[in-house]
């Protein structure tokens, strides 16, 4: 079960354009159950992206929607030692009952407090993304 400030993977999920992903993993930021366009929801979550290369961490971090995780920020197992950036406007709803997961680690409340505060801040400049892609039975398939 996941809960709020975990790092999952989840084995398979639709992206916001519906295209199927294997293997990725994300910050949970929410673990209330609720709705949203209809659909019921267990957890929010962002994606977690690794760092290609110097040129494409200078390029992603140029954005503040493009939030910075190294190591150090992360309890539990760890993400290959590198350090990447979590997608802060893309807001990715779940239904636990449609994915498979596993918990990967977990930050700390200090740093999930800080990520909580710049989505706020991304909401009220209207950036946020509300990914429904995962919602309901036929997205997954």
């Amino acid at each position: 079960m996941c809960k709020l400030g975990d790092i999952i993977v989840i084995k398979e999920f639709k992206n916001e354009l519906g295209k199927k992903i294997t293997r990725h993993s994300f910050v949970v930021i929410n673990d209330e159950e609720n709705s949203i366009e209809g659909m019921q929801y267990d957890f929010i979550s962002n994606m977690l992206c690794s760092f290609h290369s110097d040129e494409h961490r200078s390029r992603k971090l140029k954005f503040k929607e493009n939030y910075e995780i190294t190591e150090n920020l992360i309890s539990g197992n760890h993400l290959n030692n590198n350090s990447g950036f979590i997608k802060m406007d893309q807001l990715y709803y779940f239904d636990k009952s449609l994915i498979e997961y596993y918990v990967l680690g977990h930050i700390d409340l200090e740093l999930l407090d800080e990520l909580l505060q710049l989505i706020l801040i991304l909401s009220k400049e209207g950036k946020l993304k509300y990914i429904t892609t995962n919602l309901n039975q036929s997205s997954v398939d």
